[in-house]
């Protein structure tokens, strides 16, 4: 792909290098990923999960490298929303910022729900709380508050590396659970597809092999804001070659190792599979397992909330002189309060939020990963000559390339759309509703089978 020479490719204030950056790629959405993986193994089958986990992933990977060829040409542009007004217009700049910046806003509170999750899960929980996670959202929100000072992506990598150990370390409770314990109730799976006699339900259960894979692996949310912050943004392509192969094996592994033992008829997040004694409250594994996830998820929500929060700052203060001062720090708390607010209202107010988390994958993170680059790289690439440096018109296996990108893209949409709508429509697969907790019940419905 083209570069332009003479581009000041070192940011003023970089120091990244490849290596730390694929990490927080594969740390950005993994440890909420990993406790799916074999659900979505189960549901796609051995094969068919691992051939759709290298289709998105490969492409994802496809999409980012043509975000960061732009990038290259166009080092001016620091945000996601920088490219599309720089090849769009306006118009790029807002669908871009509303595909990428919405899915943060929409995902912080499925990161706070994970964490509380998490944390009810370590031991017995905590006595007084009475199983309501809502209380364990206000005991979390104000540590995935004070996460936002981080401001910036040169100030995470210590930060990645605990999330990398605490994503190794739910793998390796999952893997020790798996061979250790039994599923009683175990159904097979298959190589391709799930033994449910109903076309429909199997076809929504193949799907969500397409929704967790989807949203397991997204670099094209960080490729423009992330090379910004390394030493050498051209070196981006190996931190996307790692942390693609990382995402890889985690459902290579984890995946086929928990499905072969358990079968396909596994919990939708892996902890709450009936009948498998490693998942009681109190037992090692499970207590090991969520303490791993709960500081990974910390480290989700952390990641979401910098570019968002940066956003909000450059938005309402773009004088905001980034000191760490008391003032400072206080200012800036302020300009990332609304989303924080946003995020623990959507938290505690959404009946679902693995609902609120399928729809947000599907409106979103397609477009993000692969629709958004191919149109992007398309139009940036068919510009031609008439501006300086100009980049090189698109060679036949380039456009092939586009074409399979946006291509998957546009099936990854319906395949998590389907998920999303599906996990709704059929009895059988829609989950309970409930806003409150015992004593202050909103709203609740259950699913009676």
């Amino acid at each position: 792909m083209a570069e332009r020479e003479d581009a000041p490719l070192v940011h003023e204030e970089a120091a990244m290098g490849w290596a730390p950056a694929g990490i927080t790629i594969f740390t950005f959405a993994a440890p909420s990923a990993v406790m799916a993986v074999p659900f979505a193994i189960g549901n796609a089958g051995f094969l068919g999960g691992l051939v759709i986990c290298l289709i998105i992933t490969g492409t994802s990977i496809a999409g980012a490298l043509m975000l960061l060829e732009m990038k290259l040409l166009l080092p001016e542009c620091e945000t996601f929303g920088d490219l599309g007004m720089h090849v769009l217009g306006r118009p790029g700049r807002m669908w871009g910022n509303t595909i990428q910046l919405g899915n943060f806003c929409l995902f912080m509170p499925c990161a706070l729900r994970f964490c509380a999750l998490s944390l009810a899960g370590i031991g017995m929980g905590i006595p007084g709380f009475g199983g309501c996670i809502d209380y364990y959202v206000f005991v979390v929100a104000f540590i995935c508050l004070l996460t936002t000072q981080v401001r910036s992506f040169n100030n995470v990598e210590v930060f990645t590396v605990i999330s990398l150990c605490c994503t190794i370390g739910m793998v390796v409770s999952m893997l020790v659970a798996a061979l250790q314990f039994d599923h009683d109730a175990k159904i097979p799976a298959k190589w391709i597809g799930n033994p449910e006699p109903e076309a429909g339900l199997s076809l929504v259960r193949l799907a969500s092999g397409c929704t967790i894979s989807a949203w397991a692996f997204v670099p094209a949310f960080l490729t423009v804001e992330l090379s910004t912050c390394m030493a050498q943004p051209k070196d981006f392509k190996k931190s996307l070659y790692l942390a693609g192969a990382l995402i890889v094996a985690v459902f290579a592994l984890a995946g086929t190792v928990v499905v072969a033992r358990w079968g396909y008829n596994v919990g939708e997040v892996i902890a709450v599979t009936p009948g498998v004694g490693a998942w009681l409250p109190g037992a090692a594994i499970n207590t090991v397992f969520n303490a791993c996830q709960l500081g990974g998820n910390f480290v989700c929500y952390m990641l979401d909330s910098v570019p968002l929060g940066r956003f909000c700052q450059k938005t309402w203060a773009p004088d905001f002189k980034d000191t760490w001062s008391a003032g400072d720090v206080a200012r800036y708390l302020t300009y990332t309060l609304p989303a924080f607010l946003l995020a623990l209202f959507l938290s505690v107010f959404t009946p679902n939020v693995n609902t609120l988390l399928d729809f947000t994958t599907a409106l979103t993170t397609p477009w993000v990963s692969q629709i958004y680059p191919a149109v992007l790289y398309w139009k940036f690439k068919s510009r031609g000559a008439g501006r300086e440096c100009a980049p090189d018109p698109l060679k036949a296996s380039e456009k092939a390339l586009v074409v399979v990108v946006f291509a998957v893209g546009c099936f990854s949409f319906l395949a998590c759309s389907l998920k999303a709508v599906g996990y709704l429509a059929f009895d059988e697969l829609r989950p309970s509703f409930e806003v409150g907790c015992e004593g202050w019940m909103i709203w609740q419905w259950t699913q009676t089978r």
